[in-house]
């Protein structure tokens, strides 16, 4: 069932998609720290709620943002993981981590991975990827 649109403009439609914190915090936990079960995000060092992380992850999964699979090994997690759709987020992610350590953090090592995003975003996307095994 599709959701009614409060209007037109792409933006609005990106921000109804994914657009609020937590549904933001889901998609970088998956791309950059690894993360793919419920248990997994809610170690997030931002401390969601169980109730609203069960809600992000149903919306994330009904836009087809995520995909939803039990796990092999233990049938009654669900692993979740980026659509095609939600693979499509990466470069928006990287445009954002580069404008906020820009303009918002203080941390070097954070500033410095945003620079080599910018010059080189696959690269420094695999780099840090590679980094977390």
């Amino acid at each position: 069932m599709t959701k009614k649109l409060r209007s037109s403009c792409p933006i609005n439609y990106c921000l109804e998609q994914f657009g609020d914190t937590w549904s933001l915090v889901i998609v970088r936990d998956i791309v950059f720290n690894g993360k793919s079960t419920f248990g997994d995000f809610m170690d997030s060092a931002e401390g969601v709620s169980s109730k609203l992380l069960s809600n992000r992850l149903g919306r994330l999964v009904e836009n087809s943002i995520l995909g939803k699979q039990r796990d092999a090994q233990n049938g009654r997690i669900f692993r979740y993981s980026l659509t095609p759709k939600g693979k499509e987020l990466v470069p928006i992610l990287h445009a954002m981590i580069v404008w906020g350590a820009e303009h918002g953090s203080h941390n070097p090592e954070l500033l410095a991975w945003a620079q080599e995003l910018r010059q080189d975003p696959m690269g420094a996307n695999q780099r840090k990827i590679q980094a977390l095994r």
